[in-house]
């Protein structure tokens, strides 16, 4: 029993690294089977085709990545460490696992619109319900918290792309922490709630006239 299982990872396996590193229009299922070394049949015992192998694939990734986010998130811990676990996360999960990363960077807009994630475990509703929480508890201090919402994503998302793409080197995990300073930089915010911080330093500030 144990046997059919262990092929159908490797076949799961070769899809997520072809799709990755070719992108999903480029690959057919003759190309999954030659490279998983099995024969087509034994990938349409499993899914109906190509399309929605990848389809599959990408939601159970998404939803798997998207639980470990969630646990982040939730931590009982300050802002600021929730925000330097999560993009710790995020750039572990590309350093020790790329394909799958890629994958599903890259992938997201190759689906029908109709074909969902659930809501409860997409790591950009993830993301934003967590910016939504800081600002409401006002352990940031901005005024439009989907768009900083967005652009911490992009400040996070798109040193990972570039390195997929092969424009930036060495290890994602390394660069946590300049990411999150940029981020906390994005949201007016610092490890010891820096709140606070801004709102002495416009009081404090002198007034262009004076």
């Amino acid at each position: 029993m144990a046997k059919p299982v262990t092929k159908l990872k490797s076949i799961e396996d070769t899809a997520i690294r072809l799709f990755a590193s070719k992108g999903i229009k480029e690959v057919t299922i003759k190309d999954i089977a030659k490279e998983a070394g099995c024969s087509e049949g034994a990938l349409y015992r499993h899914f109906i085709g190509k399309d929605e192998m990848a389809w599959e694939l990408y939601r159970r990734e998404v939803e798997k990545f998207g639980l470990m986010v969630k646990d982040v998130l939730g931590a009982k811990e300050n802002f600021h460490a929730r925000l330097k676990s999560a993009v710790a996360l995020f750039y572990s999960f590309f350093d020790d696992d790329p394909y799958t990363f890629e994958f599903i960077l890259l992938s997201e807009h190759n689906f029908p619109k109709e074909k969902k994630v659930s809501p409860s475990l997409n790591p950009y509703n993830l993301v934003f319900e967590f910016i939504k929480e800081g600002a409401r508890k006002e352990a940031l201090n901005i005024q439009d918290s989907e768009l900083s919402a967005a652009m911490v994503l992009g400040l996070v998302l798109q040193p990972a792309t570039l390195r997929a793409l092969g424009r930036l080197r060495g290890e994602m995990r390394k660069k946590t922490n300049q990411v999150v300073l940029a981020c906390l930089r994005v949201l007016e915010a610092d490890d010891k709630h820096s709140t606070t911080k801004a709102r002495k330093r416009s009081t404090s500030r002198p007034d262009a006239d004076d």
